[in-house]
């Protein structure tokens, strides 16, 4: 177990330093990280003039402030100092990550995690940051009243989702409702249920296992074989920018529970257990009825899978990928089983799509536009984390193999899962949120970073979530 011993975290040290040396060090890569920082800082700015030239064109976008949904609104509140201790505590974890113990390393990072998003949220105040974000009339809470009972709720979903001849616009789903599967809104009905109703309650839900990503994150990453770099991964992924949309969003919860399936079925094939791979594959299965959009996932879940296939084997890794396919496949029987059809309700969401506002945004704008929020919500060193992820896998060589490999396929298909997403046509605009579960996967690709660029990439990440913060209100 690393970190279990003085010899084995010297022996860690010495291969991080080793590799600083070789990665980090040279001025040439600075020079060129400043430089693809500049690109993306230059894609934002293009695609806010774009948008605000289509605002004045009259196009009904709905970007207050392009790309985002979001508005202009300098402020503070007392979340603030929060966000600056997060960031010291995120960088003292950094120094010590080689040689806590995994364990305790995990629950530092988790912890962090927890309060870097509680503190994001209170920047704009416990009640307006918080409790009414998702008491918006646009948001889960609002058709909650309309449920009575799941099995009808279920059956008769797909009728509301899209507008139709002779149907009153107030008996549809409002947005997110009908934009998602219906398990998503009966997370909160269920919440109600038990006696936890109202939007305190509903946004603490969304932090708590949003920030399970934290540690699923680096525990994929070291159950691929890559000890170190899963170490370096755990502030990165505790103070992920990302945050600033993960927190009091059911988005950041979709995001917490398919790292976490994604985790254990890589925990299942890599340790034999096939219990873990079952209840990987029934957590994938959840997320696929939380959101449409995490049928791209799975790109996620086969590089992960044929990575561990790679290094410990094809007849395990299949056996528990099969075990996770069929508990996935409960979870769709068990929807079909009710009345809801997962293709029967993309579809009439397609329809309800084009009836909107998808009708008025511009493809052509938005499959750039899209790249560029989803910078502003990653921020725009992901960049950086990318070109070193690209650098390791055009090094390829046949007769060797390394870590950092396994933490480049990784974080590439999380890159490739958001491209996918913006190629299909089905993500105009609010990819800042709607890619939080992709972004989280991106963002690992910072673990190949060494050393001195490590720690002030840390740091300038941070800072660019909380100037994001106390800059703009970003509403849903």
């Amino acid at each position: 177990m690393i970190g279990s011993g003085r010899e084995t975290a010297e022996h860690a040290e010495g291969v991080d330093s080793k590799d600083d040396q070789t990665a980090s060090s040279p001025a040439g890569h600075w020079r060129r990280d400043a430089m693809l920082v500049a690109a993306a800082l230059a894609l934002i700015t293009a695609a806010a003039v774009g948008g605000r030239i289509l605002l004045n064109q009259g196009r009904q976008i709905v970007l207050p402030a392009p790309p985002l949904v979001a508005h202009w609104a300098p402020h503070i509140g007392w979340g603030t100092p929060l966000t600056v201790l997060c960031v010291l505590v995120g960088l003292r974890i950094q120094q010590a990550a080689l040689v806590l113990p995994w364990r305790r390393l995990l629950l530092a990072g988790w912890l962090l995690n927890l309060a870097w998003m509680c503190s994001l949220t209170l920047v704009d105040g416990l009640q307006r940051g918080w409790v009414d974000v998702l008491l918006d009339p646009n948001e889960y809470l609002h058709d909650l009243p309309w449920i009575t009972d799941p099995g009808s709720f279920l059956a008769t979903f797909t009728h509301f989702i899209a507008f139709g001849p002779g149907v009153d616009g107030t008996v549809v789903w409002t947005t997110h409702v009908a934009a998602h599967p219906p398990l998503a809104t009966l997370l909160f009905w269920a919440l109600a249920w038990i006696g936890l109703g109202g939007g305190f309650w509903a946004g603490a839900l969304c932090i708590v296992v949003g920030s399970t990503a934290s540690v699923a994150v680096p525990v994929t990453v070291r159950e691929l074989g890559a000890d170190v770099a899963a170490r370096r991964a755990v502030p990165f992924a505790a103070l992920f920018p990302g945050a600033v949309w993960m927190a009091v969003s059911a988005d950041g919860l979709f995001a917490g529970v398919a790292t976490g399936g994604l985790a254990l079925l890589i925990m299942g094939a890599g340790r034999r257990r096939l219990l873990l791979a079952a209840v990987g594959g029934l957590l994938l299965g959840i997320a696929l009825f939380l959101s449409y959009g995490h049928v791209l996932f799975g790109l996620v879940v086969l590089t992960a899978c044929a990575v561990i296939a790679y290094q410990r084997g094809w007849r395990q890794t299949v056996a528990a990928v099969l075990v996770a396919a069929g508990a996935a496949i409960i979870v769709a029987a068990a929807h079909l089983a009710v009345g809801f059809n997962w293709l029967t309700g993309l579809h009439e969401l397609r329809v309800r799509y084009y009836q909107g506002i998808a009708s008025q945004r511009p493809y052509a704008y938005f499959v750039w536009a899209n790249i560029a929020a989803w910078l502003i919500s990653c921020s725009p060193l992901l960049v950086v984390g990318i070109i070193r992820a690209v650098g390791v896998l055009s090094r390829w060589r046949r007769d060797y193999w390394s870590s950092d490999r396994a933490v480049a396929l990784l974080g590439l298909s999380g890159v490739l899962a958001a491209l996918v997403a913006d190629l299909s046509g089905l993500s105009k605009a609010e990819t800042e949120r709607i890619w939080l579960s992709f972004g989280a996967i991106a963002w690992t690709t910072m673990a190949l970073l060494r050393g001195r660029s490590a720690r002030w990439l840390l740091v300038a990440a941070a800072a660019w979530a909380i100037g994001v913060n106390h800059v703009l209100d970003t509403g849903w």
